[in-house]
């Protein structure tokens, strides 16, 4: 395998070489070049997420009760506070009214004893009685009420609904899902980060994401970011928030792309410019009017540049045209543009 790939490289300057000796001895060679210069440099990083509805739940009654009347359409837009689901509440009801006539009575005996403990026509523990009988028949008419509230399955907040999966007689429990509700007005969109980049991420970077089937690029804006590096990933967790979500859907597979918050300021060169080597990677320099090869090391690429981290330094003058037919100590002259 070492054999192979040092062969691999060294055919290429073996055939520079031979080119050079063969080429035009009347002149210096002719190649365009580019001036090294520190410059900053952003780095985009390309991950894949998930879209998430901005809030989702999955409604269930707090009792078990008979389901007596549905009062949403599947699919349709629903408001917060709307009722979806009305339960059977005709015993609590009773229970109510029973409570209603004692604390009316407690209430009476109550001002009856106000006016008498003055006159000492009554025994405080009389008194103290007949109040307390009055608060605990209060507190549980409002105990009842609050479990009359619960027969009526309310919107927690705007949004649209899904397929319901019960029909009126039905006997719901805690345990039995009614239907779903999403609020779908804003998406959200998770995505991990390599733990190299958690220092370069802030809340309210902007990111740009595509999905499959929809040709459209989709703009968001970081919101999140987990307070921990995930163990088993080595990855950091960053939640975004899409405002425009025309066609997109919750659940969905997105490829985003993120350019970091921290610049990086160092050496670039045009990326043609990068000659491999068995080395790993190099670049020519002209010195004197010659040709010298030169290994560097690269950081940071993308489509058009390369980070140069080691090798060069500002103000050098790197050959970026005719690198076939160059090899070192080769004249060389810059071609007019």
């Amino acid at each position: 395998m070492i054999s192979r790939f040092c062969l691999h490289f060294a055919l290429p300057f073996l055939t520079v070489g031979a080119s050079a000796q063969t080429g035009p001895k009347d002149g210096p060679l002719m190649a365009e070049v580019y001036i090294v210069k520190s410059a900053p440099f952003a780095q985009t990083v390309s991950t894949v997420g998930t879209l998430r509805a901005n809030e989702s739940v999955t409604l269930v009654s707090e009792l078990s009760r008979r389901l007596v009347k549905i009062q949403v359409k599947e699919g349709s837009e629903v408001a917060a506070g709307d009722v979806l689901f009305k339960l059977d509440d005709s015993d609590l009801v009773a229970q109510l009214g029973e409570i209603d006539a004692r604390l009316r009575l407690a209430d009476t005996n109550k001002k009856r004893v106000d006016h008498l403990l003055p006159s000492k026509a009554i025994s405080q523990q009389e008194f103290d009685i007949s109040t307390a009988e009055l608060d605990i028949l209060e507190a549980q008419r409002n105990t009842q009420a609050v479990q009359i509230s619960k027969t009526e399955i309310r919107a927690p907040f705007g949004g649209r609904v899904g397929v319901r999966q019960v029909s009126e007689g039905a006997f719901v429990s805690p345990t039995a899902p009614l239907i779903t509700l999403q609020d779908v007005s804003r998406i959200k969109v998770d995505f991990p980060l390599p733990e190299r980049y958690a220092d370069d991420v802030r809340s309210g970077q902007k990111f740009t994401f595509t999905v499959a089937g929809n040709g459209r690029i989709f703009e968001g804006m970081v919101t999140v970011l987990e307070p921990a590096i995930d163990a088993t990933t080595r990855s950091l967790l960053v939640r975004g928030l899409c405002v425009d979500p025309k066609g997109l859907l919750p659940g969905g597979f997105a490829e985003v792309a993120l350019t970091l918050d921290g610049l990086v300021n160092g050496f670039v060169v045009p990326s043609q410019a990068i000659v491999p080597s068995p080395r790993g990677q190099g670049l020519y320099l002209i010195e004197g009017g010659k040709a010298k090869f030169e290994t560097v090391e690269i950081g940071i690429r993308t489509d058009d540049l390369v980070q140069i981290l080691r090798g060069v330094k500002d103000g050098d003058v790197v050959v970026t045209t005719n690198l076939l037919r160059i090899r070192p100590g080769l004249e060389v002259t810059e071609a007019k543009k």
